[in-house]
């Protein structure tokens, strides 16, 4: 009895910090499982088909018949030897097993093919950031390209319930056009474990993403380059662009050059996805080398837009278009939303009218007050819209003819296997001869993907070999600069101002 009353004397200690984390967690974890039902609910049937097809395309590959093929002729000899102690389904699982692992250790693990023009400057950042040992080991039952591009991608979200949670500062800069509309752009800079990331006055290396066709800043792969720059000690902060117009690149502009003058100290690199990349180079051929950017990344560029789509239409799984068809659309609501100098009731009917992709872009331009490479006498000339015709100065300018015109050290990734941009969508002579750029290739990878290990989680190849590349490029001009610097005192020694031939005092002092 005095036990017990002295139990109900003792004070309420309140749980600890470490169990109101884990609930706060758990919390979380059920909101974003709620959080990704809700968005399957949206898309279920483009995403549903998708995952169901790429593993029916999976399942049908000749690769798999034929491992599968091996390992039922092997379970049948082994039976017919007299290995009656195991179940056929045993022998069967074990004998697929082996043949898979062997085929993957010698057919599937890659190095990626590195080209360059062979300058020093190439050289040094290439052995620098050691590209050409990168290797690409592919998870080991999805390395084909659709498991790679869909089902690896379902599948790593899961990753992002248990994970640190990302904070996003958002920072509002004017467009390009904010004189006559009061536009701006969103630029948002990633902040970890509570900790603000500095966005002023500060020499520490910024990375700007801009991020995929209708995609943004909590899409998975963007989560994870954010994750690996903060990890590499560097500052990332993601361009949110709306504009749905992919050869402006002003907005751009005006983004890099607000960073350069909060962070005058600091060097500047950008990273681009897919239909981003198409933006971030038609920026560096229009800007040359009058650019803040020190090195740039291409990470499954689409570099010709018209040539990517129609390619999906007649070449792909009828689920890619439609989950093309769906961010378009949503690029559509997006511009529509901050554009404050168009009518918006006329676009949102263009977005009615407009299923498909490619004809909804056209319309889309077509119906803006002005977008690049506008002809603004063939618009008078015609009045009444056809498609293709009054907007085609916009195709016949895209980033992939144009690939000479990129004059600082930019590095493109690219997997020949990509369902999206395919590996014929640009002359890739032509962007190995431009000194400027350093191609990487692997034959697997799928679109924005690369995903390593038993499990489609954590860092993925394309993540380790951005850090490298930026690495090396920092590395390098760390290096190039201290020499100058070197040799400029060296001649102020050897030539004073004074007009003096530097003494053996001064000679001593240096």
């Amino acid at each position: 009895f005095d036990r017990i009353t002295d139990s109900r004397k003792r004070k309420f200690h309140p749980p600890s910090r470490k169990i109101r984390d884990m609930s706060y967690k758990r919390a979380a974890s059920f909101a974003l499982l709620a959080a990704i039902a809700g968005w399957f609910g949206l898309r279920r049937r483009v995403v549903t088909e998708m995952i169901f097809r790429s593993g029916l395309l999976a399942l049908r590959s000749p690769r798999f018949i034929n491992i599968a093929t091996t390992a039922a002729i092997l379970t049948y000899t082994c039976r017919r030897l007299g290995f009656h102690g195991r179940r056929v389904g045993y022998l069967f699982g074990l004998f697929f097993s082996v043949v898979w692992a062997i085929y993957y250790r010698y057919f599937v693990r890659e190095m990626p093919r590195v080209k360059y023009v062979r300058t020093m400057w190439n050289a040094m950042i290439v052995e620098k950031a050691k590209l050409q040992k990168a290797e690409f080991c592919p998870t080991i039952w999805a390395f084909n390209r659709h498991a790679q591009t869909i089902i690896c991608l379902v599948v790593s979200s899961i990753e992002f319930l248990w994970d640190d949670e990302i904070e996003f500062e958002m920072e509002k800069i004017s467009s390009f056009d904010a004189a006559e509309s009061e536009n701006t752009q969103t630029l948002h800079w990633a902040s970890f474990k509570d900790i603000r990331t500095e966005t002023n006055s500060s020499p520490q290396p910024i990375v700007v993403i801009v991020h995929g066709f209708g995609d943004n800043r909590y899409h998975p792969y963007i989560q994870r380059i954010c994750r690996s720059i903060h990890n590499s000690g560097w500052r990332a902060a993601v361009f949110s662009y709306w504009r749905f117009d992919f050869g402006e690149t002003r907005d751009l502009e005006a983004v890099l050059s607000h960073v350069q003058e909060r962070n005058p100290m600091a060097p500047i690199i950008a990273i681009a996805y897919s239909a981003g990349g198409h933006l971030l180079l038609k920026y560096l051929q229009a800007t040359g080398k009058k650019t803040p950017l020190v090195a740039a990344i291409s990470c499954s560029g689409c570099f010709d837009l018209p040539y990517t789509i129609e390619n999906i239409v007649e070449n792909e799984n009828v689920s890619y278009r439609l989950y093309l068809n769906q961010q378009a659309k949503v690029c559509a609501q997006r511009h529509i939303a901050h554009d404050e100098a168009i009518d918006r009731n006329a676009l949102f009917t263009v977005v009615r009218e407009n299923p498909d992709c490619q004809r909804l872009y056209d319309k889309f331009l077509y119906s803006l007050p002005t977008y690049s490479y506008k002809d603004e006498e063939l618009h008078q000339n015609f009045p009444s819209y056809e498609y293709r015709k009054q907007t085609h100065k916009q195709y016949e300018n895209q980033a992939a003819k144009h690939m000479e015109k990129v004059q600082i050290t930019t590095l493109i990734l690219h997997a020949e296997d990509d369902p999206i941009v395919s590996d014929g969508h640009v002359n890739w002579d032509e962007v190995d001869a431009n000194k400027s750029i350093i191609t990487m290739k692997t034959r697997r990878g799928g679109h924005v993907a690369w995903y390593e290990g038993v499990l489609p989680f954590g860092e993925t190849w394309c993540d380790r070999v951005c850090c490298r590349f930026i690495s090396g490029v920092l590395e390098a001009h760390s290096q190039t600069t201290f020499m100058v610097d070197v040799i400029t005192r060296l001649r102020a020694l050897e030539y004073p101002p004074n007009g003096g031939g530097g003494g053996s005092e001064n000679k001593g002092k240096m």
